[in-house]
């Protein structure tokens, strides 16, 4: 039996105002999820990307304003937004409080492809403390 313990799991800082801890990945033992925990200070946001599996969000505090292959939509808590695998989605921190979301995704390796970068893979999960852009290709070609 693996067991995790959230509150001895170490937040990462993604970038400044995002800090995020993975529940359940390939790095501790889960072989076909992912479960992990962000929060996003307000005005902060996950950039327009997409993965080859679903990603179901959750938001428990605060509010996001999601969007998900060009659609919109503003949630607050109890509410779960379903990301089919390859839709480009994104959210953002609105309002005064933070953003505070669960995700479950349909692999236990989160490889997130950025609109804004094509060539640059994000894969967290791997190993503990693995989150990183990466690039494809070299940068301009």
């Amino acid at each position: 039996m693996i067991v995790t313990d959230h509150e001895k799991l170490e937040w990462d800082e993604w970038r400044p105002g995002v800090r995020s801890r993975a529940w359940a990945t390939a790095a501790n033992g889960a072989r076909q999820i992912r479960v992990a925990e962000q929060i996003l200070e307000p005005g902060n946001e996950a950039p327009m990307h997409w993965h080859y599996f679903e990603e179901n969000i959750t938001v428990i505090g605060g509010r996001g304003r999601f969007t998900v292959d060009g659609e919109t939509v503003e949630l607050g808590p109890a509410n779960t937004v379903i990301v089919p695998s390859m839709a480009v989605h994104g959210f953002e921190s609105i309002g005064d409080e933070p953003l505070h979301i669960i995700a479950a995704m349909g692999w236990p390796i989160n490889e997130a492809y950025y609109v804004d970068d094509p060539f640059a893979v994000h894969r967290a999960g791997e190993t503990l403390n693995s989150g990183q852009r990466r690039r494809l290709v070299p940068q301009g070609g």
